[in-house]
């Protein structure tokens, strides 16, 4: 299929920039509030000068993720100070197989106008390597995926606007959930960390909560004349219940996640069966 007339390289190119190389740098800060970019912090600042912005020039977009590499590959402890929290740079953490917890809001409990409201939980199998991963140990993972996830009708996550961040890089822990309690946090962060048998250091938790939640994150959001009509715009940080569906392992190299678990019968090939 020939190329449209008005194509743009370089417009083509920054807009899979936006939609790839961003994905991979929400995820190495995902400690960070992941709907504000800032400076406050020294980490801040350094996820602000990452991120691909749509007013960049292509100089800038490249300068970007240069500037991104360097901060994967090196420490920046000259930057702000040491922090015993500070994320260690050096570990290898790229080329780390990476488990996926997908959520989903019953369609019973969907509000009329509204979508439905999904969630998603990440690590990486900091143990493991793509060589050294066998089946059985995938299997394994499945199987406790499945006991802590899959029981019950499935695990519900209580979403809400606290933001709980649970940060153990060495483990390969960047969690960021919405929560409505500080219980909820470790509740679902305690199912999540079962998976590879560790047990959670609360010293790694922390949370952020608007001043104002219900005037930040209303229940329901303000219109806005868009295309000369009067639209609904998307809720941020909705309080809604999602339970658990499907458990993929990302490996690297592979084009295809492999599924682990399965609630939702769009993985009939599933590893572990229901």
């Amino acid at each position: 299929m020939p190329l449209p007339d008005n194509f743009s390289p370089v417009e083509h190119f920054q807009d899979t920039i936006k939609r790839t190389y961003n994905r991979e740098v929400r995820e190495w800060f995902s400690d960070l509030d992941p709907d504000e970019l800032g400076i406050e912090t020294p980490r801040a600042s350094l996820r602000t000068a990452c991120t691909h912005q749509e007013d960049d020039s292509l100089p800038v977009t490249l300068g970007r993720m240069q500037f991104f590499d360097m901060v994967v590959a090196r420490k920046f402890s000259s930057l702000g100070g040491e922090d015993e929290k500070s994320p260690p740079y050096s570990l290898n953490r790229r080329g780390k197989p990476v488990i996926k917890l997908y959520f989903t809001e019953d369609y019973d409990d969907v509000e009329i106008g509204y979508q439905r409201v999904k969630g998603q939980i990440s690590f990486r199998l900091m143990s493991q390597t793509v060589e050294g991963l066998t089946n059985a140990e995938a299997i394994q993972y499945g199987n406790r995926i499945k006991t802590a996830f899959g029981s019950a009708g499935g695990f519900i996550w209580q979403k809400g606007k606290i933001l709980a961040s649970y940060a153990d890089w060495e483990k390969g822990y960047q969690l960021q959930l919405l929560v409505r309690t500080e219980a909820e946090a470790k509740r679902v962060i305690e199912q999540v960390l079962d998976i590879q048998q560790h047990s959670p250091d609360w010293e790694y938790l922390s949370y952020k909560v608007a001043d104002s939640p219900s005037q930040a994150y209303p229940t329901i959001p303000p219109t806005q004349i868009i295309l000369g009509k009067s639209r609904r715009l998307a809720r941020r940080r909705p309080t809604a219940n999602v339970r658990f569906k499907t458990a993929l392992l990302f490996v690297p190299g592979l084009a295809s996640p492999i599924a682990l678990y399965d609630r939702s019968g769009a993985y009939p090939e599933a590893l572990v069966p229901l």
